[in-house]
C-alpha cells in the first residue's frame, strides 16, 4: 500500500507551494511526509478520519485504497499519454475536471510527473479493478436501500403526524412567609390565609393537547385540563386541597382553503382587539401560555376571508362559564348569553386599519334591564421607519337605561435593538367593559372612569442586561362617579440580567399613589432545565398603605411535552 502514495507524492511533488496546508492533527509541519500529505488532502485524494487525524503508521484496507483511486480517475485518461520525458501542461489538461478549477495548473507543470509515473499509477488502477468495480455496486445497493427506506419513514410519518399530542404541566406555590394575615396578593387574590395561619397554597395545571389531521385542509384541535388552578382564578382557595376532573378547555375543528376561507367552530380560542375581547394576564407570579395569550374560550364559529390588502371576519359565539365568571356588569344577570359581530381589515404595507361592530346579549329580558349592548369602533396600527402609531377606540351602546360609554387609546412609539420607547394617552369612560382590562395597576384592574397619559421605556445594553420602566398618571374622567384611578401617580422599575445562557435574575419596584399608597418589590430567578423544562421563583414584599405587609414566596414548575 506504501507504493501508492510514493507515487502519489512524485506526482504532485513540484505544485507544493499552490496547495492549502494540512488541516491533520497528527501531522506537524515538520514531518517528513507534511509536504505530500497536504498536496494530497489539498486535491481531495485524502481527507482523513472524523476525528481530524490522518493516521499514518494505520495499515490502509483495500477498500481505503479503492476509494483513493476512485478520487484519483478524474485526473486520468482511459488510456496513459504517450509522451517521453515530462508531461507538458496541454496533456495534463485533458485529465483535469473540466468543470471544476484544481489549483495549480495555471502554473508551470513542465516537470510535474514522468511518463513512468503515470505508467505505475495506471497499473495499480488495473490491479485494484475488482475493488473498485465492487465498491461501485456496493454504493449503488446502499443508495437504493437508504431511497427505500425513506420511503417507508415517510409515509410511517405521515400516517403519525394525523395525530399528535403535545402537552404542558405546570405545578406552582404561593407561600407567606411573614406579615399581616389574611395577606392579599398582587392579583387581588388573598389564597394564602388558612384558619388565621401562615400556610402554603399548591397549584396543579396539566393541559394535553391533541391535534387531528382529517385531510389536508380540515384538522380537529382538543385541550384538556386537570387540575386545581381554575379555581383560583375566582377567589380565595378553599381550605380543602381539590383536583377537578378533566376539563374541555378547547374542542373544535379547523379548516383552511385559500378559495373559500379559515373557519372554526367548536369550543375555541377568541379574541377581538385590545378594548373588546382580549384576555389579561391572569397571574403576576404564574405563567400558563393559554392563559396569557389574550384568548377568552368560547363556543360557536369563527370565519374569516382575505380578498387581496382587504380582509373579513364574520363570528357567532358564547363565552364559556364552566370554571369561570366573565361578566358585564350592567346586564340584568351579567352573564352573556350570545355574542356576534363583523370586522373588516385593511392592510397596505405593514400598515393594518380595521373596522369592528359587535353585539351581545344577556340570558333573560328583564323589563326596564340592559340586555343588549352594541359596538362600534376599531383599530389602527401605522409603522414608519423605527417609529410607529397605535391606537384604537370602541363605543359600547346599551339598550336601555344605560349610557353610551367609550374607551380609546393612542400612542407613539420607537424601537430599534436597544431602545423600545412608548408614549400615550388613554381615556375609559364609566360603564365600558367589553371583556377586556385596558389597565392594571397592582391589585386594581377591570377599572373604568379614569383617563390620563403613560410612558412604557426599555433599554438593552446588551443581549444578557436591560432595564424597563413604566409611568401612568390618571384621574377620573368623570368627577361625580367613583373611580380606583382617581388621582393615580403609578411607577414601575426593573432590572433583567442573563447571568448564564440558562439563568436569569430580575428586580422590580412597584409603587402606586392614589388615596392610598401601595408599594411593591420583587426579585426572582428563571431557570431553564434541558429544552422543555422551566424553573422560576421570585420574593416580593407587599405594603398596602399602612394597613397591610406581607413577604410572599412562589414558585413554579413547568414542563412542556
Amino acid at each position: 500500500m506504501k507504493k501508492l502514495f510514493m507515487v502519489l507524492a512524485v506526482v504532485f511533488a513540484s505544485a507544493a507551494p499552490m496547495f492549502a496546508q494540512s488541516t491533520f492533527s497528527d501531522v506537524p509541519r515538520d514531518h517528513w511526509a507534511y509536504d505530500a500529505v497536504s498536496e494530497l488532502e489539498s486535491l481531495g485524494l485524502v481527507i482523513g478520519y472524523p476525528d481530524g487525524e490522518f493516521k499514518g503508521k494505520r495499515t490502509m484496507t483495500r477498500y481505503e485504497f479503492a476509494v483513493v483511486l476512485c478520487r484519483l480517475l478524474p485526473f486520468l485518461g482511459e488510456d496513459a499519454a504517450d509522451v517521453s520525458g515530462f508531461v507538458k501542461k496541454s496533456d495534463l489538461d485533458k485529465y483535469m475536471l473540466k468543470d471544476d478549477y484544481v489549483p495549480g495548473t495555471d502554473a508551470d507543470l513542465s516537470g510535474l510527473a514522468t511518463t513512468d509515473a503515470l505508467n505505475k499509477i495506471k497499473a495499480l488502477v488495473d490491479e485494484f479493478q475488482p475493488e473498485l468495480a465492487a465498491l461501485g455496486v456496493d454504493v449503488n445497493v446502499l443508495k437504493a436501500d437508504v431511497a427505500a427506506l425513506k420511503s417507508r419513514v415517510a409515509a410511517l410519518e405521515d400516517e403519525q403526524a394525523r395525530v399528535k399530542i403535545t402537552g404542558a404541566a405546570n405545578f406552582m406555590v404561593e407561600d407567606v412567609i411573614s406579615g399581616d394575615v389574611p395577606a392579599i396578593d398582587a392579583d387581588g387574590f388573598g389564597p394564602i390565609s388558612k384558619l388565621f395561619k401562615r400556610h402554603q397554597s399548591f397549584f396543579k395545571d396539566v393541559q394535553i393537547d391533541i391535534k387531528g389531521r382529517v385531510n389536508d385542509k380540515v384538522n380537529v384541535y382538543t385541550t384538556l385540563v386537570m387540575g386545581d388552578y381554575l379555581d383560583k382564578l375566582n377567589g380565595p382557595e378553599p381550605l380543602q386541597d381539590t383536583m377537578s376532573d378533566i376539563t374541555p378547555y378547547y374542542m373544535y375543528a379547523a379548516s383552511s382553503d385559500e378559495t373559500w376561507g379559515d373557519i372554526r367552530v367548536g369550543r375555541m380560542p377568541f379574541q377581538i382587539n385590545n378594548f373588546l375581547f382580549k384576555r389579561f394576564k391572569d397571574s403576576t407570579y404564574f405563567d400558563i401560555d393559554r392563559m396569557d395569550d389574550g384568548n377568552f374560550p368560547v363556543e360557536g364559529f369563527d370565519y374569516a376571508k382575505a380578498f387581496g390588502a382587504f380582509d373579513v371576519r364574520v363570528w357567532g359565539n358564547r363565552p364559556v362559564y364552566d370554571w369561570n365568571d366573565w361578566q358585564v356588569w350592567m346586564l340584568n344577570t351579567e352573564k352573556v348569553s350570545g355574542n356576534g359581530g363583523i370586522q373588516a381589515g385593511f392592510n397596505f404595507g405593514d400598515a393594518r386599519v380595521t373596522a369592528v361592530f359587535d353585539m351581545l346579549g344577556a340570558e333573560n329580558k328583564i323589563p326596564f334591564m340592559v340586555d343588549k349592548v352594541k359596538y362600534y369602533g376599531g383599530t389602527l396600527y401605522i409603522p414608519f421607519g423605527q417609529f410607529y402609531v397605535d391606537g384604537g377606540y370602541m363605543q359600547m351602546k346599551p339598550n336601555k337605561n344605560a349610557p353610551k360609554a367609550a374607551a380609546w387609546d393612542a400612542k407613539l412609539g420607537f424601537a430599534n435593538d436597544k431602545l423600545d420607547i412608548s408614549a400615550g394617552y388613554k381615556s375609559v369612560e364609566s360603564g365600558y367593559y367589553g371583556f377586556a382590562v385596558l389597565d392594571k395597576i397592582l391589585d386594581q384592574y377591570y377599572a373604568d372612569n379614569y383617563k390620563g397619559f403613560y410612558v412604557d421605556a426599555a433599554y438593552n445594553f446588551s443581549d444578557a442586561f436591560k432595564v424597563y420602566g413604566t409611568y401612568k398618571q390618571y384621574d377620573d374622567d368623570d368627577n361625580w362617579l367613583p373611580s380606583a384611578y382617581d388621582d393615580m401617580k403609578y411607577f414601575k422599575a426593573g432590572i433583567s440580567y442573563d447571568v448564564t445562557a440558562l439563568d436569569n435574575v430580575f428586580a422590580e419596584y412597584e409603587q402606586a399613589k392614589y388615596a392610598f399608597k401601595d408599594d411593591a418589590i420583587s426579585v426572582g430567578w428563571n431557570r431553564k432545565v434541558g429544552a422543555n423544562a422551566k424553573i422560576k421563583m421570585m420574593y416580593q414584599y407587599m405594603k398596602y398603605d399602612a394597613l397591610q405587609k406581607s413577604h410572599l414566596v412562589t414558585g413554579q414548575l413547568s414542563v412542556n411535552f
